[in-house]
């Protein structure tokens, strides 16, 4: 069965058991508790200075979440996604989806205190969160630096400090997958020419040691740490967040296009992010969200064989939002950033990636029940693209609707 008809098959079916699963009651001593959230949309680029890039890209997802819980304290938790693996280069239905473990890991929480050890995904940064920043365009360039599928163990220590705010940090020691558990099925890219900045692949099918890059080494030696601050000195509804990582070399030795093969060259990387999100309430229900986060990574290597472009830079992100939301109404605007600047002595092509990318986008969305939200959206892009018939910059608009169903079972 491929993905064009698995994906209708399975949507389909978790409608169908969806009025049932919702009545679940929850289990005592040991039971198991799951949800799953489903996601079907469509976009539309409809126009764009690279011709390629105007098409329509019909997409579905799922993410399947499954606890084993043992007791109050201690479960075992795990993740499946069934998403796009793959850019679209030209209309699709269904197209380019793969299905991957993305977590599973041992989990102990007691008094504030948190620990996990398996496959995880570190805590680093807020902007790249639905939860934080809702609407499907609204964070696409903060996705970026979201940590995922990493093998390791780490903690958090949760506490209220009173009228100084609620307080939180997180830590991680860790590895990117490379084992036979981020193997992923319908799709499974393979890894050669093209896996950089033009590459249609947007997660390898299988991850292996030897393909290098930042965090992918052979043991945990990567390392995250993220704290939060919420409502300090009194002041309700207001968030704050910064955090650090540093991904440890996974390989020096650049991809060879002539050869074909080679690991991406890397070394040690550091990051940082900080920021802020304050929902302040108004009359009439209204509520108001201000959301701006800013991050900074050294080392980023951008390689295309097509072009021969190699070279280490620094990366900057940058977004900013408002949040409106009023009963079951949701509004999002948004700004995106991705600044690529400061090449090394070492590179071989003068300013191809000396520039800005930018994105401009609005979210409306409707809760129409509890567990249902449809969206409309539209966006603005200026990035180079993924393919196409130019290797500078492109202006891309499109706009889209999506419908995202969460059920427990």
């Amino acid at each position: 069965m491929n993905a064009r008809t698995f994906a209708p098959i399975l949507a389909a079916a978790f409608f169908a058991v969806a009025p049932a699963a919702a009545q679940h009651d929850h289990g005592t001593g040991v039971h198991v508790d799951a949800e799953a959230t489903f996601k079907l949309g469509a976009d539309r680029f409809y126009r764009s200075t690279n011709a390629r890039s105007v098409l329509t890209d019909a997409y579905g997802e799922v993410e399947g979440v499954a606890k084993i819980i043992f007791n109050s304290e201690f479960s075992v938790q795990t993740k499946l996604h069934w998403e796009r693996v793959k850019f679209a280069t030209e209309s699709r239905t269904f197209g380019g989806h793969g299905l991957y473990l993305e977590n599973l890991f041992a989990n102990w929480e007691s008094d504030g205190w948190r620990a996990a050890a398996g496959k995880f995904n570190p805590a680093f940064g807020m902007g790249w969160d639905d939860a934080r920043l809702p609407g499907f365009y609204a964070n696409e360039f903060a996705k970026d630096y979201q940590l995922k599928e990493a093998i390791g163990a780490g903690g958090a220590y949760a506490f209220d400090g009173g009228t100084a705010g609620r307080h939180r940090v997180d830590a991680a020691l860790f590895f990117f997958d490379n084992t036979a558990l981020s193997q992923s099925a319908f799709n499974s890219p393979a890894y050669g020419p093209g896996q950089g900045p033009l590459s249609t692949t947007q997660r390898l099918g299988r991850n292996r040691l030897s393909y290098g890059g930042p965090g992918n080494t052979n043991s945990p030696q990567s390392v995250s740490i993220q704290y939060e601050l919420a409502d300090p000195a009194g002041i309700s509804g207001l968030t704050l967040g910064a955090g650090y990582r540093l991904l440890r070399r996974g390989s020096n030795q650049p991809f060879d296009p002539q050869a074909g093969f080679g690991p991406v060259a890397s070394r040690n990387s550091t990051g940082i992010v900080t920021g802020a999100r304050y929902e302040i309430e108004m009359p009439f229900d209204v509520v108001v969200t201000p959301f701006v986060e800013w991050a900074r990574f050294s080392n980023i290597f951008n390689a295309d064989p097509q072009i021969g472009v190699n070279q280490f830079k620094q990366r900057t992100y940058l977004t900013a939002a408002a949040i409106v939301t009023w009963r079951d109404f949701t509004l999002v605007a948004s700004r995106m950033t991705r600044t690529f600047d400061r090449p090394d002595a070492e590179a071989t092509s003068g300013a191809f990636f000396n520039q800005q990318d930018r994105q401009i986008a609005g979210n409306l969305l409707y809760k129409v029940l509890d567990n249902l939200t449809l969206g409309v959206g539209w966006k603005r892009t200026l990035a180079v693209p993924a393919f196409g018939t130019t290797n500078s910059q492109a202006l891309t608009r499109g706009a889209g609707a999506q419908a995202v169903y969460t059920v427990e079972f």
